[in-house]
């Protein structure tokens, strides 16, 4: 017990180096490996009486975490349905007026949907955040127009601050009845799909954009703990 406790702490560490050097120290959840690697080393120093009694929750949250992860990536696999009413971009943070590089990779993915699916209509979703110059709609619209996207194709939808008013406010394009697909990173792709059933969206599919392969990890166990939180504010009847 020990021994996998120090050899996981230590993983934890070089990977939170390994952001640090790819992405830099602001990088979202960066600070997570920092602490489950400390604590886990901490944690192995502990008696092998009291590693005992916490032998079994722990072993409930790996397996816990290791299904739904396996649920996430199954999701990311899927193909979406082509033809659909409209293809809605979820947004992710704006530099100034420039995509991130994960909000480029939506981009990209939605793009490309549209050049197999002319008929689609396009939907931009996402308001304005700290330090960015333009909504993320406006950011969504601009670079695909820039692709050669028609302008006339994207609707705007710049009023949501996350993933379940990316959707509730987007489907008041087209209501519950009409066909979607929504397009986000692909590890983000599990969550929004289930906020869309909830909300009644009757066809939906999902469209997984790819993401930094050095940062995958990262996002993986991060969107786990927003699966979580999102399950729990659901569960207390706060959404």
């Amino acid at each position: 017990m020990k021994i996998i406790l120090k050899t996981a702490g230590f993983f934890h560490l070089l990977y939170y180096g390994l952001i640090l050097c790819y992405a830099g120290i602001r990088t979202t959840f960066a600070g997570f490996w920092l602490a489950a690697g400390s604590g886990l080393i901490l944690m192995s120093a502990l008696p092998e009486k009291w590693l005992s009694f916490l032998k079994y929750p722990l072993g409930a949250g790996t397996a816990l975490f290791l299904i739904q992860e396996s649920r996430m990536v199954s999701g990311a696999r899927k193909k979406p349905e082509p033809g659909a009413d409209y293809v809605i971009v979820l947004g992710a943070q704006v530099k100034g007026r420039r995509p991130s590089r994960s909000l480029m990779r939506r981009i990209c993915a939605a793009a490309e949907y549209y050049r197999k699916n002319p008929e689609t209509e396009i939907i931009a979703s996402g308001g304005q955040g700290p330090g960015e110059a333009v909504t993320e709609a406006a950011c969504i619209r601009d670079t695909l127009v820039s692709m050669g996207v028609p302008k006339m194709k994207i609707l705007l939808e710049d009023r949501s601050v996350s993933t379940r008013e990316n959707l509730r406010y987007s489907m008041k394009f087209g209501g519950k009845d009409k066909s979607y697909v929504i397009v986000t990173n692909g590890f983000h792709l599990f969550r929004a799909m289930d906020t869309g059933r909830s909300l009644g969206m009757k066809h939906i599919s999902g469209l997984a954009a790819s993401s930094e392969p050095v940062l995958l990890l990262n996002y993986y166990v991060r969107e786990f703990f927003a699966w979580m939180y999102y399950n729990i504010m659901k569960w207390s009847g706060k959404i």
